[in-house]
């Protein structure tokens, strides 16, 4: 709740305008076909969502900024049931949260001020990790959606193409990758050899590891994010160096994930390794 406040306070309460009203008790297993209804985010609604928030059980969560288009601020959490903690077989089962900007709020604000947005709310947060980074904007995965990823991701590496409720399910204590901004928490912290290990191993101008405390750093690679373009030519050394020590540790989308096929899927997983 704290870090969505931080998020309001920078962006302005109206930016989200929308409650998405699942029709529904939470099913992590069924969701996805749970018909939704947008609700106008007034003082009854927005007591909804803190309601929600603060439920001790799970919580599935939207706000968005338009009712009828993809909006350039979003908000999403997936907090998992508590009760599965100790399940063997829901043990990489994690709660996730993403807070959208659009590329305008970067341009205008610059990215010191999305950085220092990014680390107060990254403050407030028990991650294991996190980022910030320039991404594909959709909401949902139609088919036109899928064929623009595929047209441009190979272009642009320095895009994510983000997942929150299909990686939430099974990513653990692992990564998804290296991005401008990488914030690392424990148990991954302690595995990557702590902010001193991580400064010995990414000894470069163009990277800066921050500490916030004993149990978590900020890695931020250059002062901007990088789309990467390879028309450009554009080397992504910092992204180069940060992925070859997140190895270890990387999660891997599943065969047939986003529609890659399996060739298609390691050259993604693997476009800062290979």
């Amino acid at each position: 709740m704290r870090a969505l406040e931080f998020y309001l306070d920078a962006i302005g309460p109206e930016k989200l305008g929308w409650y998405v009203d699942l029709q529904s008790d939470y099913d992590p297993e069924g969701y996805k076909g749970v018909e939704a209804e947008l609700r106008p985010l007034n003082s009854q609604w927005w007591a909804k969502a803190r309601a929600d928030l603060s439920d001790p059980t799970s919580c599935i969560l939207q706000l968005e900024q338009h009712a009828n288009q993809v909006g350039g601020f979003h908000f999403e959490y997936y907090g998992r049931q508590p009760e599965t903690l100790d399940m063997p077989a829901q043990q990489d089962v994690v709660s996730a949260v993403s807070f959208w900007l659009p590329t305008e709020f970067l341009e205008e604000q610059g990215p010191a001020r999305v950085r220092e947005l990014a680390t107060a709310m990254a403050r407030e947060l028990p991650i294991t990790s996190g980022y910030v980074s320039l991404a594909f904007n959709y909401l949902v995965r139609f088919r036109e959606v899928v064929q623009a990823v595929h047209e441009h991701c190979f272009r642009y590496p320095g895009l994510d193409v983000h997942d929150l409720s299909e990686a939430s399910m099974e990513i653990g204590t692992r990564v998804r990758g290296a991005y401008w901004l990488n914030f690392y928490g424990q148990p991954l912290l302690g595995q990557l050899g702590g902010a001193k290990g991580l400064r010995q191993q990414l000894d470069s101008r163009e990277i800066a590891v921050e500490t916030m405390g004993e149990e978590k750093v900020l890695v931020a690679l250059g002062e901007w994010p990088d789309s990467g373009d390879v028309e450009r030519q554009s080397e992504m050394r910092p992204y180069r160096a940060l992925a070859r020590i997140l190895e270890p540790h990387l999660f891997g989308e599943r065969h047939r994930w986003f529609g890659f096929s399996r060739e298609q899927l390691r050259r993604w997983q693997r476009r800062f390794l290979d």
